[in-house]
């Protein structure tokens, strides 16, 4: 791919782009990039002009792609990093190979790469390949992966949970993890209550939590099935609040296994009733100024 002008790339930035965004868009502008990522308002008027009743992934993911401008590749993430047979989200092609499903629903769309959803151990086997297609200069591409390997092998921290208030209602949020993002754990808070849960516990802990109850788990059931497992065998906690996307079978599945596992202690959100996609593209979009260099 050899341009005049710096190469273009654009990023699907709606799904867990905390866990991965920051390494893409480091390791890009190294190598020269000139990183694309999407306005709220563009993907909100995208969105709008698309079928509503297809299910969130694939709308925000649509929508997403269509609102990012004039890019020479695309980068989206895979949403499964270990295990992508199983059932539920396994049985989900949007959440099994997210790429190949935006590709033939938006066959115009540039070329679209998948990048590993997190950081961690999964980007080394990929990320050279992928540096050289966008940076010929094999220097400049190892120069590159040397200043930011250390970021790229590291697994996503999460972030602290904040401190309980007295005499409130304590609420551990569950779901895939892509509903589970920091921006939308925030946005979803209610008053007289503090919420923590999945977004603010390590990925790979919940997971192997979620494996030892069910092996057969993909890694998004897993990691909320982890978190529902844990917090809803907390006296501490109240209540274990699963985010879902009621237009999704697979998650509808999610939903009747978490209910095996907390019963009366697992109350159901639907998004759609929780937020508007407005508010939903805020909680979830990095802000309109992340793509410029610092």
């Amino acid at each position: 791919m050899l341009h005049c002008q710096p190469v273009r790339v654009g990023l699907v930035t709606p799904f867990s782009f905390e866990r991965y965004g920051a390494l893409w868009t480091d390791l890009l502008r190294a190598l020269g990039a000139e990183v694309m990522l999407p306005g709220a308002e563009a993907v909100l008027g995208a969105a709008e002009r698309l079928a509503p009743d297809q299910g969130l992934l694939p709308l925000l993911a649509r929508a997403t792609l269509r609102a990012l401008p004039d890019v020479d590749l695309v980068l989206a993430p895979q949403l499964l990093l270990e295990r992508s047979e199983g059932p539920g989200a396994g049985q989900d092609p949007w959440v099994v190979d997210l790429p190949t499903m935006l590709a033939r629903a938006e066959p115009g769309a540039p070329p679209i790469v998948g990048v590993p959803a997190q950081t961690g151990p999964a980007v080394e086997p990929m990320a050279m390949a992928l540096l050289t297609r966008i940076q010929r200069d094999a220097g400049r591409v190892r120069r590159a992966w040397e200043q930011h390997r250390v970021s790229a092998l590291r697994p996503p921290r999460p972030k602290a949970v904040p401190a309980t208030r007295a005499g409130v209602r304590r609420v551990a949020l569950a779901g895939a993890p892509w509903w589970c993002a920091p921006g939308i754990a925030a946005a979803l808070e209610r008053p007289g209550e503090h919420l923590g849960g999945q977004p603010f516990v390590d990925p790979a802990e919940l997971r192997s939590e979620g494996w030892r109850w069910r092996s057969d788990l993909v890694d998004s059931d897993a990691e909320a099935l982890g978190a529902v497992r844990r917090f809803a065998r907390r006296a501490e906690v109240d209540a274990v609040r699963l985010v879902l996307d009621p237009s999704s079978s697979a998650e509808g599945w999610l939903a009747r296994r978490a209910a095996e596992l907390a019963g009366s202690r697992l109350e159901l959100l639907p998004l759609s009733e929780a937020l508007d996609l407005e508010a939903l593209l805020r909680a979830t979009l990095p802000p309109d100024d992340a793509a410029a260099p610092p």
